[in-house]
């Protein structure tokens, strides 16, 4: 029995061992408050900090920051004041798209971390030829295609390169996945994840209960130093409502990043920082368990002495 308890420590302590890194993990994450966006959304001088809007973007103070409505020709905007880092961040916000189109709805809605900013125009709300990153989510389909509308990409734009309307992005593509995110009853989740020349991946939670989709990852990217966060949205002949409910953001300390293999150690289906805390939590609970097994082993050890000595006795 002493050896089956020992042997359950050393698991335990070994579990232990892989929380405390995941804790330390959490502990050099550096949250960038410049970049959150929460309800209201606006300061008591009703002034949007760290950010501007614009277009026929609507602020709702008590819930989210409507970049289009479900009308016909809107198109509406929300930019960072500030660059995002250069080496790292990885960037989380929630959205909602929706609306009454039962067949024809789009266009879409974007998220990009560019070079330019608050520049509206045709690529879901923003400008064309932008240098940067473009992360979209396309509900119309303007050709046809072997996969269903709506879908999420990725583009990489050089500045010199136009984006392909015409064919949904099939010349810019990136990377891609199928994502029906439109009229679902909760907001959806979207995590992009950047490492200066190594990758982008992005990451889907379309319910609160769902499990976390890996959508895609490109490798060897490297985005212009000084790039904006914004988001934006677009409607034509066909409308839907897109919202933004939350972002937030986080980086992290250089000397962190110089020994961390994301690709490796980034868990697919949940956010790395997410996985992370939940191992911050998962401590505690092996730290219990490691007491009731150090006071169980003490218990057993005393009873057979005490056994011996009686036996010794009588």
């Amino acid at each position: 029995m002493l050896a089956s308890l020992a042997r359950s420590a050393c698991v335990l302590l070994a579990a232990a061992a892989a929380a405390a890194r995941a804790d330390r993990i959490v502990a050099d994450v550096h949250q960038l408050r410049a970049f959150a966006l929460e309800v209201p959304f606006i300061d008591e001088g009703f002034h949007m900090r760290n950010y501007d809007y614009g277009g026929d973007a609507i602020v709702n103070t008590l819930s989210h920051i409507r970049l289009t409505a479900d009308q016909q020709s809107r198109v509406g905007w929300v930019w960072s004041t500030q660059p995002l880092p250069e080496d790292y961040w990885k960037v989380d916000f929630e959205f909602k798209v929706g609306g009454k189109g039962g067949y024809l709805y789009g266009d879409g809605m974007g998220m990009f971390v560019t070079k330019e900013r608050a520049q509206a125009g045709p690529v879901f709300g923003n400008r064309d030829y932008f240098h940067g990153l473009g992360v979209l989510f396309d509900s119309y389909p303007n050709s046809k295609h072997d996969f269903s509308t709506p879908f999420v990409m990725g583009m990489v734009g050089d500045g010199r390169t136009p984006y392909d309307g015409a064919h949904d992005g099939d010349a810019n593509r990136r990377g891609m996945c199928e994502a029906y995110f439109r009229n679902l009853k909760e907001s959806s989740r979207c995590s992009v994840t950047y490492l200066k020349g190594e990758f982008v991946n992005v990451q889907l939670q379309l319910q609160p209960n769902d499990k976390w989709i890996n959508c895609f990852t490109v490798t060897n990217v490297t985005l212009p130093t000084g790039a904006y966060l914004g988001f934006s949205a677009l409607t034509g002949e066909v409308s839907d409502s897109h919202d933004i409910v939350s972002v937030r953001a986080e980086t992290m300390r250089p000397e962190v990043l110089k020994n961390f293999n994301f690709l490796s150690s980034m868990p697919i289906g949940a956010p790395a920082a997410a996985a992370a805390a939940a191992g911050s939590s998962f401590i505690a609970v092996i730290f219990k368990l490691l007491v009731v097994v150090g006071v169980c082993g003490g218990l057993f050890v005393a009873y057979k002495r005490f056994a011996a000595e009686s036996a010794r006795r009588f």
